[in-house]
C-alpha cells in the first residue's frame, strides 16, 4: 500500500462520518446515545433507528438494507533508523487489516501504520417483496441492535489521532441506478459511534512504602513513610498522599517532594514500537513550604495532594494488538546531602463508576414500529478478523521528532502477545449473538 500525501507529511486522515438528509441514524425511543448499557459491567447493546425519508415523487427504489457496526484499531508513526539502545524511565519528555512497515522509506525516514478490525457485525433490516426486484421506498423507520462482547476495548483517540480505537454504523442500501450508464448501485452513510466502557469502582486497596530504623544506630539518613490509598483511579476528584520523613543526619536536608501520575503510550506495528510518556496530574512541593515538627529526628509530615484531570481529558488503560496506554504513580523525595529517594507502582486509570450508579438505569428496549413490514431475518455475516502475519526482523528508529520520543524493538515476546491478542478479541461470552431488526436472535 502506498501512503497518502496526508499520511506521510502530517499524520493519517482521521474517520470521518457521512451524512445524509434522506437517510440518517437516530437514537432508539427515549435513548440519548447508540450505546445502552454499561460495557464491561453489564450486557451492553448498539441501538438505535435507521430513518429513511424519500418523497411520494421521488422514492428510493432498492432490494435490500444492511447496516454494520465495525470497530477497528490504528496506529501510525514515522521516523529515521538507527541502532538499538535502551530507554530510562526516569528520563523526562516535557481500511482494512494493515500492517505496513515500510512506507515512504528512504535513507533517513520512513513512515510505520498498522491497522486491523476488533469487531464486526452485519444484518439486513430490510429486503423487497420480490426476490431480485426493486420496491420503491418512501418511509421507513428501521430500529437496529448488535451486542458488544464483554471484552470490547473503548473509543480512543491517543497522540492527536496518531493512535485510536474508533467504531462506525454503516448503513448500505442497494439501490437503483438513477442514471441508466451509472455502476453506482448503492447509497451509503456512515457515522462514528463512541464506545465507552466502565468499572465498578473497586474496594480500596491500600500501598504503602515504609523505610523507617529504631535505635542508636542506624543505616539510613533519612526514613519515610509514604503511602497511597488505593490502585485504581478514576477521573475528577482530588488524591492525597500521605508523607512522613525522619532525617536522622544533620547534614541531610530536603528541597522538594514532588508525587504525580505518570501515563505511557505505546504505538505498535509488527516490526516497531514506539513509547511516550509524560504526567497527566502531579504535584510538587518546595522544602521550604513544609513545616518542620519539634522532636530528635527532625520529623516532617504532611499530605501532599493533586487532582485528576476531567474524563475528556483522560485515556484510560487499555491493551490491544498495536496501542497500550498504562499509568504508575510516582513519588520523588529530592534530597541534599544524600540520594534522592524514588517511589513508584503500576496502577489503573479507569471509568469508575460506583454500582449504584450503573445499575439504576435498565437497559432502553428497541420498539418496532408500525410502519416497519414483516420482512424474514437475514443471518449476519461472519466477522472479519484476519490474523497478520508477524515479522521477526525487527530494526530500532530514532526519535520521531516533533511528535515521538523513543523507539523501542519490538521484541519476540511482544510479537507473541500480538498473536494471542488478535484471538483474543472474539473470546467473549456468547460472541455469536447479534440482533436482526425486530430485536430476533439470529445465530450466526
Amino acid at each position: 500500500m502506498s501512503p497518502t500525501n496526508e499520511e506521510t507529511a502530517s499524520g493519517p486522515k482521521l474517520p470521518i462520518s457521512k451524512n445524509s438528509r434522506k437517510v440518517f441514524f437516530s437514537f432508539s425511543n427515549g435513548a440519548t446515545s447508540f450505546q445502552q448499557g454499561c460495557l464491561g459491567a453489564q450486557q451492553a447493546t448498539i441501538s438505535g433507528v435507521l430513518n429513511i425519508r424519500y418523497t411520494d415523487e421521488k422514492p428510493i427504489f432498492a432490494k435490500k438494507i444492511e447496516i454494520s457496526f465495525v470497530g477497528k484499531e490504528y496506529a501510525f508513526f514515522r521516523g529515521t533508523v538507527l541502532e538499538d539502545k535502551k530507554t530510562n524511565d526516569e528520563e523526562e519528555i516535557s481500511d482494512d487489516e494493515i500492517s505496513d512497515d515500510e512506507i515512504a522509506e528512504n535513507d533517513t525516514f520512513s513512515a510505520h501504520s498498522a491497522k486491523r478490525k476488533i469487531f464486526e457485525a452485519s444484518v439486513c433490516i430490510w429486503k423487497s417483496q420480490s426476490k431480485g426486484s426493486y420496491e420503491g421506498v418512501k418511509f421507513l423507520d428501521l430500529p437496529f441492535k448488535f451486542q458488544l462482547p464483554d471484552n470490547l476495548p473503548p473509543s480512543i483517540c491517543m497522540d492527536r489521532g496518531w493512535g485510536r480505537i474508533y467504531y462506525m454504523l454503516k448503513a448500505v442500501i442497494s439501490r437503483q441506478p438513477i442514471n441508466p450508464d451509472s455502476n453506482k448501485r448503492s447509497k451509503m452513510i456512515k457515522m462514528i459511534v463512541p464506545v465507552v466502557r466502565y468499572t465498578v469502582t473497586p474496594s480500596p486497596t491500600p500501598s504503602r512504602w515504609l523505610a523507617k530504623e529504631e535505635g542508636p544506630v542506624v543505616a539510613r539518613s533519612v526514613c519515610y513513610d509514604v503511602s497511597l490509598d488505593r490502585e485504581t483511579f478514576g477521573p475528577g476528584g482530588t488524591v492525597t498522599v500521605p508523607v512522613k520523613l525522619y532525617f536522622r543526619e544533620s547534614q541531610v536536608y530536603l528541597k522538594s517532594i514532588f508525587v504525580g501520575i505518570k501515563e505511557y503510550h505505546e504505538l505498535r506495528t509488527n516490526k516497531y514500537e514506539t513509547t511516550m510518556k509524560g504526567y497527566i496530574a502531579e504535584n510538587t512541593v518546595k522544602a521550604d513550604a513544609i513545616p518542620i515538627t519539634d522532636g530528635p529526628n527532625n520529623e516532617i509530615s504532611m499530605n501532599i495532594t493533586f487532582d485528576m484531570p476531567r474524563a475528556k481529558d483522560l485515556v484510560y488503560d487499555v491493551e490491544t494488538t498495536y496501542l497500550s496506554v498504562t499509568h504508575k504513580f510516582k513519588a520523588k523525595i529530592k534530597l541534599g546531602g544524600a540520594p534522592d529517594i524514588h517511589l513508584s507502582k503500576v496502577i489503573k486509570v479507569e471509568n469508575t463508576m460506583s454500582r449504584e450508579e450503573m445499575f439504576t438505569s435498565p437497559l432502553s428496549e428497541v420498539k418496532v414500529l408500525e410502519i416497519v413490514k414483516p420482512h424474514k431475518p437475514i443471518a449476519i455475516s461472519q466477522p472479519l478478523d484476519k490474523l497478520a502475519k508477524l515479522d521477526k526482523k525487527s530494526k530500532r528508529m530514532s526519535p520521531f521528532l516533533p511528535f515521538f520520543g523513543k523507539i523501542h524493538v519490538l521484541d519476540p515476546v511482544t510479537q507473541k502477545r500480538i498473536s494471542i491478542q488478535l484471538l483474543q478479541i472474539v473470546d467473549s461470552k456468547n460472541p455469536n449473538l447479534v440482533y436482526n431488526s425486530r430485536s430476533l436472535a439470529v445465530p450466526r
